[in-house]
């Protein structure tokens, strides 16, 4: 997830935006290894994603896309496939860039039939595929239920709720708020990061329920692509999910714990004041200004680049002027560039957004006051920080403690994770974080999230 973040089920119900609704299974089980596909193939009444067997990288050209990753047995192998194949169409939508390409792919659900156009040795061909349903999620140790919540704009978006296996009675919960980018919640295939791993097996170790929310045109969920979507439509979701959860009849609705990763533990004080929770989980998280963190950021990534002190110092006087139009003044990035043509060699991103979303929702997190929403909760806070994280500071999550605890001494507490980076994996060094070289994972941050939640029990 760069830079800020990217069961199998026997038995459907039914919720509103007020409990959703879903599959489940019990993760581990016979039932779950063997299963082949769902009760029914759109949980929550949304329909599953599709598995492609492979990555598409657009063409240096500008023409079409090649395919990278093809996953041997796969049905786009069988199909006749071949790595370094060059995608021109999916279903007469030309590919061009990483839009098109994500465009192209949202469009076709698993079990759906897709004619690509593709060309190879200079010669153009089609190629029909029927491309399979994603598995779903296991969780050890835990029931998963696959369901959805409606926001209050209409969108049904992914929910995934995961309950340790033979607890009884209300749980108390977390409500996962994610991260900034496209990245899904979820890792049903591939290698998941240290978000993932935490999140597959918090429940069962913690003996919490656990619910994540998808945004809104991520994953399975309903909505505009990310790159359309603005904060409140992410918001709107969330507060979805948590109006949800305290409705669930197994979940001890006074008990209820929000889990912030990046972006979504700015976001978390912000939604605490507005539905009371009992406590906040926040990592690789901003609690001053947006402005302030961007100029953070650009330092840091020159500095770890390798750029000379001078330049460094240079270039973040520009980036102050950048970011002032740009954040100040509501002005898409490629706005600033055509009014500020000397800034135009700053700006190597979209010219109508930056990481893959609007400008438009980066207009909206530079007008939160989450300092502000800090400073008025008065519930424990557990603030994790990686030592290796160069995306947010350890400055930034001292001041969220700083913060809570001027309300109430110790109601905050900051823990540091060695060699840890922003998406909780571990790395060797400060630049094997900067490039993702070689991650690797820590177990320790399962268990020192999980005790700290059974904590609040006593």
């Amino acid at each position: 997830m760069f830079p800020f973040f990217g069961f199998t089920p026997v038995l459907a119900f039914e919720f509103a935006d007020a409990v959703p609704a879903g599959i489940h299974a019990m993760a581990g089980s016979a039932s779950a290894r063997t299963a082949a596909r769902p009760a029914t193939d759109a949980p929550g009444g949304l329909r599953r994603g599709a598995d492609w067997g492979f990555r598409l990288v657009p063409a240096a050209d500008g023409r079409g896309a090649e395919i990278r990753g093809l996953a041997q047995g796969s049905s786009a192998a069988g199909a006749g496939l071949r790595e370094k194949d060059r995608v021109v169409e999916i279903e007469g939508r030309a590919l061009s860039d990483e839009r098109s390409i994500a465009t192209a792919r949202r469009a076709h659900r698993g079990g759906d039939h897709v004619r690509l156009v593709i060309e190879r040795a200079g010669a153009r061909r089609t190629v029909d595929l029927t491309l399979p349903r994603l598995p779903y999620e296991e969780s050890p140790g835990a029931e998963v239920v696959y369901g959805s919540v409606q926001s209050r704009r209409g969108y049904r978006v992914r929910t995934i709720v995961s309950r340790p296996v033979g607890a009884q009675g209300r749980l108390p919960a977390v409500l996962f708020v994610p991260w900034l980018s496209a990245a899904p919640i979820e890792t049903p295939i591939g290698h998941a990061d240290g978000w993932g791993r935490l999140l597959r097996e918090l429940p069962a170790r913690s003996g919490w329920v656990l619910m994540r929310v998808e945004k809104p045109g991520v994953g399975d969920s309903e909505g505009p692509e990310p790159w359309a979507n603005d904060l409140e439509t992410d918001l709107d979701a969330y507060r979805a999910a948590l109006r949800a959860l305290r409705r669930m009849p197994d979940v001890d609705s006074s008990r209820i714990v929000l889990l912030g990763a990046s972006i979504g533990g700015a976001l978390a004080p912000v939604l605490a004041r507005e539905q009371p929770v009992s406590a906040l989980v926040v990592s690789g998280c901003f609690s001053r200004t947006w402005f302030e963190h961007m100029l953070e950021i650009e330092r840091r990534r020159l500095t770890l680049e390798g750029s000379a002190p001078g330049a460094v110092n240079r270039a973040l006087q520009a980036y102050a002027e950048l970011y002032a139009l740009y954040l100040g003044q509501r002005l898409t990035p490629g706005e600033v560039v055509a009014r500020r043509p000397d800034l135009a060699p700053l700006w190597q991103d979209a010219p109508d957004g930056q990481y893959g979303r609007p400008a438009s929702y980066y207009h909206q997190v530079a007008r939160l006051n989450v300092e502000e929403a800090w400073s008025q909760l008065d519930v424990p806070v557990l603030a994790l920080y990686g030592e290796y994280d160069w995306i947010m500071s350890r400055a930034e999550h001292e001041h969220v403690v700083d913060l809570v605890n001027a309300r109430r001494p110790g109601r905050a507490t900051l823990a540091v994770l060695p060699r840890t980076g922003h998406d909780l994996d571990t790395f060797a060094t400060p630049e094997d974080a900067f490039y993702g070289r070689n991650p690797g994972f820590d177990e320790g941050v399962i268990e020192r999230v999980a005790a700290w939640l059974r904590s609040l029990e006593k």
